[in-house]
């Protein structure tokens, strides 16, 4: 019996900070699926329908984000100039920390493929995430960001005054994201 406290001591400390992730309230604004150890939603087959059966999304349980679970994270401001090519303007947009979602997911140090409700997928290796520091924003100038718009969520990078890494950055700030699969 001994033996039995240390173990459930030591089994305590190395469960993650997110050990139960609440399921989602309100509506989901993001999944997170693939390699994730922390999910709040079932698994997804090959004829589920919906957004996600669309985007032939198929996962084994995912992590499932609304606006409470979201805007519960630190939030981050970054300003931009975005919008169509020779319409742009500074947008502020604000959201947690990409690392901090997919940490909260259990999936530090993984990479992330952000897809849009349209299919568009890029890939965010974690060293830049770690890095740079992009965040999943779901405000723009302090309002939520919806359909039909950038939303209901977006991939931002902080500006940078390298050239070549801004325009690599240009094509992982996904804006209608959905989805983000993690390998």
């Amino acid at each position: 019996m001994r033996l039995a406290l240390p173990f459930a001591v030591l089994m305590t400390a190395a469960s993650p900070i997110w050990a139960d992730m609440p399921a989602p309230q309100g509506h989901v604004l993001l999944t997170l699926g693939g390699a994730v150890t922390e999910t709040n939603l079932p698994a997804r087959g090959e004829n589920d329908g919906g957004l996600l059966g669309f985007l032939d999304v198929q996962h084994n349980g995912a992590a499932g984000f609304d606006a409470n679970a979201l805007d519960a994270l630190d939030q981050v401001e970054i300003t931009i100039p975005y919008g169509p090519e020779g319409n742009q303007r500074d947008i502020r947009f604000s959201g947690p920390r990409l690392a901090d979602v997919m940490e909260m997911a259990g999936a530090k140090g993984k990479t992330a493929r952000p897809m849009a409700m349209d299919g568009y997928q890029s890939e965010i290796g974690w060293d830049s995430i770690a890095e740079h520091q992009p965040i999943v924003a779901t405000h723009a100038d302090g309002a939520p960001m919806g359909i039909g718009g950038y939303g209901p969520t977006m991939i931002v990078f902080p500006p940078t005054d390298d050239e070549d890494l801004a325009l690599q950055q240009a094509g992982q700030q996904v804006w209608a994201l959905a989805y983000i699969e993690v390998e």
